[in-house]
């Protein structure tokens, strides 16, 4: 159970859920991220709900709605066992402090190591391509839908790329929790029918990756990132910024993102071309 205390008040030093506070790693709406250490001395994340005194039936339901959010998370990540994919170690989801625990990682997420170290190429294009492509499709085999790969929900550790932020994650075939005409994720990354009002899915988590590998190849986003309606208008139309890549590798990119479900081809293809570009190089 939590300690007595405030989400609005945490400070470095309290104790929270047998955990103690070390420092804020960010927060979003859902809540605030934590550093926090075991009575053992280990390291972990701890994603603490936003909670507080909802005073009026709407800010109740939205508090309802988060920790539901959270929920959904927690047993997401229960199902899913692999090492590219954030590991969860404690839960408390009823006590007035909500909280996950999942390991922490070290490192930096893959939108800062692209501004840092430069683009992706040949093998170290190929590499993260494999093990996230590895970690998209245990998640899938565990039943859940992540809805939100993007360059800032992937960690790049010693140990390669890991898949993090399940907060709005679904099983397969569920239906999503947010009011009609709102769609989650970032644009440039959803796919195209999601955009237009279709259930999230497997094969939309892998429009996602693929177009979180362009970015990676290219060192940019390809559909852009400013005004949304454009950025959107370019997914609808599969106007990638291509720019700078080995023709065959260009070629299957605009395969896997192609606007047409029927029209795209499997990421096992992409990586063929990489391999195929790198060998030829």
């Amino acid at each position: 159970m939590a300690e007595s205390g405030s989400l609005y008040s945490l400070t470095p030093g309290q104790v929270v859920g047998g955990y103690t506070l070390v420092a804020p790693l960010g927060g979003g709406g859902m809540g605030t991220v934590w550093t926090v250490r075991d009575e053992e001395g280990h390291l972990f994340a701890m994603k603490l709900l936003r909670g507080g005194n909802p005073q009026t039936p709407q800010q109740q339901k939205e508090e309802e709605q988060e920790r539901t959010r959270l929920r959904r998370e927690a047993l997401a990540l229960s199902k899913i066992r692999h090492p590219g994919v954030a590991s969860i170690v404690d839960m408390e989801l009823d006590d007035a402090l909500a909280f996950i625990v999942t390991e922490r990682i070290e490192g930096e997420n893959l939108r800062q190591d692209v501004a840092d170290n430069g683009r992706y190429e040949g093998e170290d294009l190929e590499l993260l391509a494999e093990k996230l492509a590895s970690a998209v499709q245990a998640v899938h085999e565990a039943g859940v839908v992540h809805r939100d790969i993007k360059p800032t929900n992937i960690m790049i550790s010693a140990a390669g790329p890991i898949l993090v932020d399940f907060g709005i994650a679904m099983e397969q075939g569920e239906s999503h929790m947010t009011q009609t005409g709102l769609v989650m994720g970032t644009p440039g990354f959803i796919a195209p029918e999601v955009v237009e009002g279709a259930e999230s899915d497997a094969q939309s988590d892998w429009w996602s990756l693929a177009s979180v590998l362009a970015f990676a190849a290219t060192g940019r986003p390809v559909f852009g990132t400013t005004p949304i309606m454009t950025v959107l208008q370019r997914e609808a139309a599969g106007s990638a910024d291509l720019r700078g890549l080995p023709p065959r590798t260009a070629a299957v990119f605009r395969q896997v993102l192609s606007p047409s479900r029927a029209e795209r081809v499997p990421l096992t293809r992409l990586l063929e071309a990489i391999r195929a570009d790198e060998a030829g190089r």
